[in-house]
């Protein structure tokens, strides 16, 4: 029988995760895209962008973590239902 605490855990996480990826939205919105002068270094152009892809790899993350909490809070139900 699933234990009830860990699905309250698995739902927890679910929602704090929930609320990274809010936060996490919220701030690649706010980023600015700066503009790059006309013969900029191709270095300049490359950095021009980081913070907004330092976001994008967070919110990645957060929802691989989603996807593997729900994945695993699925695979115990499966379990209980299968007696195993």
């Amino acid at each position: 029988m699933m234990n009830g605490s860990l699905q309250y855990s698995a739902l927890t996480r679910l929602l704090t995760l929930n609320n990274q990826a809010h936060d996490l939205e919220i701030q690649m919105l706010a980023e600015t895209v700066p503009a790059v002068p006309e013969g900029a270094e191709l270095m300049d152009r490359m950095f021009s962008g980081n913070r907004i892809a330092e976001i994008q790899e967070e919110l990645d993350q957060v929802c691989r973590a989603s996807l593997a909490t729900c994945w695993l809070g699925n695979a115990n139900r499966e379990d209980e239902e299968y007696g195993l």
